[in-house]
């Protein structure tokens, strides 16, 4: 069964089914760096011509006002709770 399991071809990009060798170019060891390489390099140059920058101060509105008010109730509520002993 391993011997069966050892005859069948998955494809590949970096081969043939022949078993030939793929050109230079095309090896991992040379096309996943030069990816990486590529990509960083187009993150940096986004980052340092100001593509990529922070939104400033996020605006609030009345729903961010309930919220925070009702959770700093429930927090003082829970902390008085846990100070009253029965």
């Amino acid at each position: 069964m391993i011997e069966r399991a050892k005859s069948f071809y998955f494809f590949g990009f970096f081969e043939g089914e022949t078993g030939q060798q793929a050109p230079w170019i095309l090896r991992p060891s040379i096309t996943f760096p030069i990816a990486f390489a590529v990509v960083g390099l187009a993150f940096y140059v986004s980052f340092a011509v100001g593509g990529i920058s922070e939104r400033g101060v996020q605006s609030t509105d009345e729903l961010d006002e309930v919220i925070l008010s009702s959770t700093a109730f429930g927090q003082g509520l829970s902390l008085f709770l846990s100070g009253v002993r029965v």
